[in-house]
């Protein structure tokens, strides 16, 4: 009953990476990398011809007539920004990579998810009644999972290694050059 909570619960968590930031590219050939966390901050301050974030208790401004266009490196911060953004700027379209490591990702936590529900309904019939009373977190977590899904994207075996592989090279080389861009600014 433990790993079935824990599962549910660290699997509800993510953490966020470089690549889930939204990049912002500018007229002057400048790229803002903006976290879905800085946008929500000051989105409530934005209108319709300035962004508006807030880092490190400070407010930025960008604004409208100084986009050239956005760029996404992560399905979940596009689904969730998309609709705002377009409204500054033209959305360039994810890459076919970022589709199937991110649709391959929604499968496998389904999967995981699913394998869950299935133990916990199993032994909470057969056994241990009590494991009833969570074999609901791990269900409805593999539903919402499968629902996110287009398994056109989905990726198998060494193709999934591979493109596993360069995200997570894609994380590294974005990290490292978001702690050159920091360094050099102090």
């Amino acid at each position: 009953m433990i790993a079935i909570i824990a599962q549910t619960i660290i699997s509800s968590i993510s953490i966020p990476t470089e690549a889930q930031n939204i990049n912002i590219h500018l007229l002057n050939g400048e790229v803002v990398s903006i976290s879905k966390a800085e946008w929500k901050r000051g989105k409530k301050y934005s209108d319709e011809n300035t962004i508006v974030y807030k880092r490190k208790k400070e407010y930025f401004e960008v604004h409208k007539d100084q986009i050239d266009y956005v760029q996404y490196e992560s399905l979940d911060t596009y689904e969730k920004t998309v609709d705002f953004m377009s409204e500054y700027a033209r959305i360039n379209d994810l890459d076919e990579h970022v589709l199937n490591y991110y649709h391959t990702k929604r499968h496998k936590n389904s999967r995981t998810s699913q394998t869950f529900a299935v133990g916990a309904w199993t032994i909470g019939a057969l056994a241990n009644p009590w494991f009833l009373a969570v074999a609901p977190l791990p269900t409805s977590q593999a539903v919402k999972h499968m629902k996110g899904v287009d398994y056109q994207y989905v990726l198998r075996g060494k193709e999934w290694r591979e493109c596993k592989k360069r995200q997570k090279e894609k994380v590294k080389s974005l990290k490292a050059k978001a702690k050159a861009l920091k360094e050099s600014k102090n």
